[in-house]
């Protein structure tokens, strides 16, 4: 007689215990999700309201951007709290790597606000310069979000995580359109790059919160459909028709910049309520498959002292052998027919959600190649060509269109034409 060892056993569990790990650090990461997200928006605030004091010349909202700097500064601590409080050891750094590297890139970019405040303060930086650093900040902060959204193997929750994150583009694209707006208001015109500059950023809003229905949940659709319907949101689309008719080095009333700030403030902040609920969401899922998979694991064990108590099979053979459909004739073999099937009915139950949860996790990890794809290419644009990223996103949209691709085939056809290039250098 073969001995039987737990070897099987000890795998078949395995394999709980791999995904019970992982749902908890996918928690640890959305907590980290919750807290860079509101870094995010108050620097947003920020970047507006700088904006509007450095093109007015210091006259306008001096006070309030020293307010929402103690903000950001006390966000900025949370965040730097809730990193401190990672445990890197039991963290797996083999696929956390990319998203440790986006950490630090952050917390580099993160080192050069005070410099830049100070400049502000003194008025001893241009509004577009200041307005680019600080988006280039968030940018930073976004990849964060972006890379601890690629780490789900969860189907459920990496479909929240770019829901999540798609509405977090679009948001930051809006308050890129805040800022640009309100500093073309301040200083009293528009001239021709600002309004393509903000045309291509109501275009990739609108991009962006696509891709966010088509992973959201329903509940979540309706009340962003809501709120687009509601007297806030078409005030703030009359605004946005008035920019559109603009005409080019036509002065406008500079006063118009701070209430053109407060209706695009509104939004924001409604946008940052729905952005919130959605991190709460998340937060609840990865709980609910922690216990979700905590129950698994607890059958599992229970089937497998059930199964013990079974006669081991007294004969070599494939311990996953489905015996019905090879014709074995297991009396003669002396094989117990009932731990082999039992055994195996629980393996193939386990392959079978694996597989399903394989298909489902494809999908939503399709959405996350295409975004990294096309940011990749924009930021080849960005670059090698010294394009804005609205530039550089409008340069890919005119491309498809000329050529009636897809914005995801013209940015592999980008990327390709590169690499060609870096392997001839």
């Amino acid at each position: 007689m073969i001995k039987r060892t737990n070897t099987t056993e000890t795998f078949f569990l395995a394999s709980k215990y791999s995904e019970i790990a992982s749902l908890k650090q996918l928690m640890t990461h959305a907590e980290l999700v919750i807290q860079v997200s509101n870094l995010i928006h108050q620097l947003q605030r920020e970047r507006g309201l700088s904006n509007l004091f450095l093109a007015s010349k210091g006259a306008r909202l001096g006070e309030q951007l020293s307010q929402q700097i103690v903000e950001s500064k006390t966000s900025q601590d949370e965040f730097r709290e809730q990193l401190e409080q990672l445990d890197l050891e039991s963290i797996s750094l083999t696929r956390s790597s990319k998203l440790f590297n986006n950490i630090a890139f952050a917390l580099h970019a993160l080192e050069g606000l005070p410099d830049l405040r100070v400049k502000v303060r003194e008025q001893d930086v241009a509004a577009e310069d200041s307005c680019q650093a600080m988006s280039r900040i968030i940018a930073a902060l976004m990849a964060v979000i972006f890379e601890a959204a690629d780490l789900s193997d969860d189907p459920g929750i990496t479909r929240a995580l770019v829901a999540m994150f798609n509405f977090m583009q679009c948001k930051e694209y809006a308050g890129q359109e805040r800022a640009w707006a309100a500093l073309s208001f301040a200083a009293g015109e528009f001239q021709q790059e600002a309004l393509d500059r903000i045309s291509t950023l109501v275009d990739t809003q609108n991009n962006t919160l696509e891709t966010f229905k088509e992973f959201a949940t329903e509940n979540q659709i309706s009340k962003w459909d809501a709120f687009e319907a509601g007297p806030e949101h078409q005030e703030f689309d009359r605004l946005r028709l008035v920019i559109s008719r603009m005409e080019p080095g036509k002065g406008v009333t500079s006063e118009i910049s701070e209430v053109w700030y407060e209706i695009a403030t509104v939004r924001m902040d409604s946008m940052q309520v729905l952005e919130r609920e959605q991190a709460s969401a998340l937060i609840s899922l990865c709980e609910q498959r922690v216990q979700e998979a905590d129950s698994d694991l607890k059958k599992q064990h229970d089937n497998l002292e059930m199964l013990s108590s079974l006669q081991d099979p007294t004969t070599t053979f494939s311990p996953l052998l489905d015996t019905s459909l090879t014709g074995m004739d297991t009396a003669a073999s002396g094989v117990n027919t009932d731990w082999v099937r039992a055994l195996y009915g629980l393996v193939q139950q386990q392959a079978e959600g694996l597989r399903s949860m394989s298909d489902e996790l494809a999908e939503a990890r399709r959405a996350l190649s295409e975004r990294k794809r096309v940011e990749r290419a924009k930021g080849l644009l960005m670059q090698f060509h010294g394009m804005s990223e609205p530039q550089a996103h409008r340069k890919l949209q005119q491309s498809a269109m000329n050529q009636k691709k897809s914005l995801i085939e013209v940015a592999d056809i980008l990327i390709g034409e590169f690499e060609k290039l870096k392997d001839k250098i």
